[in-house]
């Protein structure tokens, strides 16, 4: 049965943020939710067959939909890895069509794609092609970002999106990646598209219309004011919830998912969650932070914790994961089937798990892939992804202890195993990346420091 949420409901989520509206017992309640036991050998158990995950209806846009989403940009390859538009590599069709068959079948019925990400528009076209179309939301972007903007090349992105998705309409369309009120000017408003996309909504070929953003808590009001916006989507996780700091651009305050979601809730705009689990970051963290989730809930993954933590926030029309192969989308599957929230000291507990996850210095990279290529060749996201399996034991004074050691040399192994030519070292400091990265991270300044800690080890 779907959780009803109107914009009342929603303002209870105003509680997590500390500002002291009072509420008893669970912040959300999910119809038949029930505790899952602690399987030590198997976090996770697989949900039953024929089940379904919680939906929530959302009164502002007429549709009940599925808490969790499917996100279409780290779907397989033919390599067997995950996400790789960034790096041209093809997509596994035979693969995505198994995700998205068992995904339609557990109650998924909102799937996120863009142009941006390759092949990802015609492979999950082609997917849910093969099912009925009113058993599926479809939502796709118009990034409009290359060049000059002009309303011919955003009208033909939509062309397209329609012809590679198989559909005559988009369920939800974003406008991808905005920033500030400069870059919705420049890309939408001064070359007349946006002029255009109302009337594409209006014919019925757009069923909503919202934007994801990626700027600071200063930026979004004025974006929110321009339109009456039928949803918005925030990057939203536990790590980031108090202070995005550490990816943008090192202003401690300026952007915190705290910020973003109570004001998108206050003004009663359902909340559309991408990077729930940083890209992978929080589904990979320490053995330290790890073990800290474990001692409280022995029945979740890091991973489970993260998303649980989102879901539980009343004012999230759906939590996006960008899915890599089937059992990633099983587990998740699990998580949202009789979805048990977390409670307010639950939501507590994991503020302070995301300060021990940052004394960790991890680099703040979702792996998005926005960043490449590079023109020097570097393999950015590959390269973070190294630093971060190691960054406690790389960033420490305390060099001498064996677990420390141990850590060091298996960075240093990972490090070397890459091609010289997609090492830090071949980073030229073009910057080159840093317009492109979502996250604001300074990437060539890492990649320096990559580099000198691989060396001094």
């Amino acid at each position: 049965m779907a959780d009803k949420i109107t914009r009342r409901e929603a303002l209870k989520g105003l509680l997590f943020a500390g500002m002291g509206i009072a509420t008893g017992g669970m912040l959300l309640k999910s119809q038949g939710a029930a505790a899952r036991p602690a399987t030590p050998s198997a976090p996770w158990k697989e949900a039953p067959e024929g089940s379904k995950i919680d939906t929530r209806t959302w009164d502002k846009i007429g549709e009940t939909l599925g808490m969790l989403g499917l996100g279409c940009m780290r779907l397989p390859t033919k390599s067997g890895g995950g996400g790789g538009f960034g790096r041209n590599q093809p997509l596994d069709q035979e693969a995505v069509n198994a995700m998205v068959d068992y995904a339609i079948a557990h109650g998924i019925n909102y799937f996120d794609t863009a142009p941006a990400y390759g092949e990802s528009e015609v492979v999950t076209g082609k997917a849910l092609s093969r099912h009925p179309r009113s058993s599926f939301k479809i939502a796709t972007k118009i990034s409009n970002m290359n060049g000059r903007p002009t309303l011919e090349a955003g009208k033909q992105m939509f062309e397209t999106s329609l012809k590679n998705l198989q559909v005559d309409y988009v369920d939800f369309l974003l406008l991808h990646n905005l920033q500030n009120m400069s870059g919705f000017n420049t890309r939408f408003r001064s070359n007349g598209l946006f002029d255009w996309i109302l009337e594409q909504k209006a014919k019925g070929r757009i069923k909503h219309l919202g934007f994801s953003f990626h700027g600071t808590n200063d930026d979004l009001p004025g974006l929110v004011d321009l339109y009456d916006w039928d949803f918005v989507q925030i990057q939203l996780n536990y790590a980031d919830w108090k202070d995005m700091s550490a990816g943008w651009g090192g202003n401690s305050g300026t952007t915190s998912s705290e910020f973003l979601y109570n004001y998108l809730v206050g003004k009663g705009i359902p909340v559309l969650v991408m990077e729930p689990v940083k890209g992978g970051a929080l589904a990979n963290v320490s053995d330290g932070v790890a073990s800290v989730m474990r001692e409280r809930h022995p029945d979740l993954t890091p991973a489970a914790n993260a998303l649980t933590f989102v879901g539980s926030l009343p004012g999230v029309m759906v939590t996006l994961s960008g899915m890599s192969n089937m059992e990633q989308l099983k587990e998740n599957v699990s998580i949202f089937t009789d979805f048990k929230p977390f409670d307010e000291s639950d939501m507590a507990f994991m503020h302070n798990v995301a300060d021990l996850y940052k004394s960790k210095g991890q680099i703040p990279c979702t792996a998005c892939s926005y960043c490449m290529p590079c023109p020097a060749g570097v393999d950015i996201p590959g390269n973070f992804k190294i630093f971060n399996s190691a960054s406690d034991a790389l960033l420490t004074s305390d060099v001498d202890r064996k677990d420390v050691v141990d850590k060091r040399k298996a960075f240093l192994k990972l490090y070397t195993a890459q091609d010289k030519a997609v090492r830090a070292d071949a980073c030229v400091g073009c910057n080159a990346c840093l317009s492109k990265c979502p996250q604001h991270i300074s990437i060539p300044q890492h990649m320096e420091r990559i580099r000198t800690l691989a060396a001094k080890i």
